[in-house]
């Protein structure tokens, strides 16, 4: 019997985990195979090295106003400002009815009630 256990355990993890495995194997080579591209080929290791010229490569805040010509003028500084907390608005809430347990359910909860002391009651003078 435990044996046919680890076989079958043995089997599970063998239909589960190969694919995977042919997975992870297909994405390595294809990896090799052809260039990077989206997110991931924007790491350090695999971008080729700029020289910081413009002031968006150099990552500061500025950025250049263009001409009509094509000429760069002087830069500008932009700034990010956080939103402002809003003070909280007062909100009106309704009224929620309270009778509506009274209209609809009052007359069979006042019947499970009833109900239910009976067979209590039962129970305790049969016990």
């Amino acid at each position: 019997m435990l044996v046919l256990m680890f076989v079958c355990g043995l089997a599970v993890a063998t239909l589960v985990f190969w694919p995977l495995l042919h997975r992870a194997h297909r994405k390595a080579t294809e990896s090799q195979q052809a260039a990077p591209h989206g997110k991931h080929a924007l790491r350090a290791t695999s971008a080729p090295e700029e020289t910081a010229t413009t002031p968006a490569a150099s990552g500061s805040d500025e950025k250049t106003d263009r001409e009509g010509d094509g000429e760069a003028t002087q830069p500008v500084k932009i700034e990010a400002t956080a939103p402002k907390p809003r003070e909280p608005e007062p909100m009106e809430m309704p009224e929620l009815p309270t009778d509506i347990f009274d209209a609809r359910y009052r007359a069979r909860f006042n019947r499970s009630q009833r109900r239910l002391e009976r067979i209590r009651a039962e129970i305790n003078n049969a016990g």
